[in-house]
C-alpha cells in the first residue's frame, strides 16, 4: 500500500464477509448459493472479494455486463477461473453470443428481443449455447412477460440453438418478500415454469433467502447479505458489515457566530463553532443530500454535517470534542465500526448500497493503512 495515498480510504473484513457467506449459505439449508459482485462487487473490489469467496466455495457469481464477467475471470487463478460459472445479468445487449461462448459465459436472457441474435447459433458452431432467461413475474424491467412464454416452449426456435440453465425473476419489493405483491410473483413464477423445461430456478436474493424454504427453490443469488447490509424489512440472522470508509481531516478552525459553512450560506453558526474539514465529498460518491443532514464520527463521537457537500470536501462541527482532541491529518469514520453504512444512507435518503459504491478515488482496499496511521481511530 502506498503510504502516501491521502484520499479517502476503504478497508475490508474478509473475517466478517466469511461470516455472512456461511449465514447466507445455511439459511440456504443445503440450496446452491451464487455471488451477485455486478459494480465491481458493489464498489468493494472484484479484485478483492471474488477470490475469497471462491476460497470460501461459491462457484456461481452474477454481473450486470460482459465487460464484468472478464474482470471476475481476470481475478481468478487458472483453474478457478475455468471451473466457475459467470452469468451476465444485462443478457447479450447487443454482444454476439459467441462472444460469450468464448468466455465460458452466460447471458441472462433480457426478452424476446434476444432469441434473433442467437438465431443460427447451434449450425453454426456445433454446439448450443448455456443461457439464462428472466421472467418477468411483475417488476417490468426485464424478462419475457406471461404473453411470451410460448416462445420458450421446447418447440421453439430458442432450443435449437440455447440450453437455458436458470429461470430467473426479481421481486419488486425484494426488502418484503411476504408482500401480496410478492406472493403474487411467486405464484407466477411457479406457474410459469410448470410449464417450462427443466432448469434451475432463482428466485430467492439477499432478503428472500431469509424469508424460508418456500422461497428457495433451486438457487439463491445474494449481493447485499455478503457485504453485512441487511436487505429485508423482516428479522434476519445477525451479518457483520465488510466495509468500513475513512477520510483524512483537511483543517480545524474555531469561528464565530454568524460565519456562513458552505456555498451560499448553506449553514450559519448560531454561536462560535469549530469546524473541521474533511476530504471527502459528492466527487467520491458522498450523497449531495447530505446538506445539514447526517454525521461521520471524530474522537469516538457523531459529530453532523454542516454546510453541503462539495466535490471533495464536507465539513463538521466538532464543538462538543474538546480543543485539540480533533486535528488535520486525524481521520473520519464515514461508516464502519461506530457508524453503519445504513444509517448514514437513512440521512442521505438513498439505499445502503449507495454508499457503498464510494470507489473513485479510494486508497488499495486493505486494512493495512490502519496500522500505518494509529491516529485513524475515528
Amino acid at each position: 500500500m502506498n503510504a502516501t495515498y491521502d484520499g479517502p480510504r476503504l478497508a475490508l473484513d474478509f473475517d466478517a464477509l466469511a461470516h455472512n457467506w456461511r449465514t447466507v449459505c445455511a439459511a440456504g439449508m443445503g440450496q446452491p448459493v451464487g455471488a451477485v459482485v455486478k459494480n465491481d462487487a458493489y464498489g468493494l473490489g472484484v479484485a478483492a472479494v471474488v477470490p475469497r469467496l471462491w476460497a470460501l466455495g461459491c462457484r456461481e457469481f452474477w454481473v450486470a455486463t460482459l465487460h464484468e464477467a472478464l474482470a471476475v475471470r481476470h481475478s481468478l487463478r487458472d483453474a478457478a477461473a475455468g471451473a466457475a460459472r459467470i452469468l451476465v445479468l444485462n443478457g447479450l445487449a447487443g454482444t454476439r453470443p459467441e462472444d460469450f461462448a468464448a468466455q465460458g459465459l452466460t447471458p441472462v436472457l433480457t426478452g424476446p428481443h434476444e432469441l434473433a441474435p442467437l438465431a443460427g447459433y447451434a449450425a453454426r458452431t456445433g454446439a448450443r449455447l448455456p443461457v439464462a432467461v428472466h421472467l418477468d413475474t411483475g417488476l417490468t424491467r426485464l424478462g419475457f412477460g406471461a404473453a411470451q412464454l410460448p416462445a420458450l416452449q421446447p418447440q421453439g426456435a430458442l432450443w435449437r440453438d440455447a440450453q437455458v440453465t436458470h429461470w430467473v425473476t426479481h421481486l419488486g419489493r425484494f426488502h418484503d418478500p411476504e408482500a401480496p405483491q410478492c406472493l403474487l410473483q411467486r405464484e407466477r413464477f411457479v406457474e410459469w415454469t410448470r410449464q417450462l423445461p427443466a432448469a434451475l430456478r432463482s428466485i430467492a436474493t439477499s432478503s428472500s433467502v431469509f424469508a424460508g424454504p418456500g422461497w428457495h427453490f433451486d438457487h439463491a443469488r445474494v449481493g447485499s447479505a455478503l457485504w453485512g447490509v441487511p436487505a429485508s424489512q423482516r428479522a434476519t440472522p445477525m451479518l457483520r458489515p465488510v466495509a468500513s470508509l475513512h477520510a483524512p481531516v483537511l483543517r480545524v478552525a474555531d469561528v464565530p457566530a454568524g460565519t456562513e459553512v458552505g456555498y451560499a450560506g448553506s449553514y450559519t453558526t448560531p454561536g462560535p463553532r469549530r469546524i473541521a474539514t474533511v476530504a471527502l465529498g459528492y466527487g467520491d460518491g458522498l450523497p449531495f443530500s447530505l446538506v445539514n443532514r447526517g454525521y461521520l464520527v471524530l474522537a469516538g463521537r457523531h459529530v453532523p454535517i454542516v454546510g453541503g457537500v462539495a466535490m471533495g470536501m464536507v465539513a463538521v462541527d466538532v464543538s462538543a470534542c474538546a480543543p485539540g482532541e480533533v486535528r488535520p491529518g486525524m481521520w473520519a469514520e464515514v461508516y464502519g465500526a461506530q457508524q453503519s453504512v445504513q444509517a448514514l444512507a437513512a440521512a442521505a435518503g438513498v439505499a445502503a448500497n449507495v454508499l457503498l459504491a464510494l470507489s473513485a478515488r479510494l486508497a488499495p482496499r486493505s486494512a493495512a493503512w490502519q496500522e500505518e496511521a494509529p491516529e485513524v481511530v475515528a
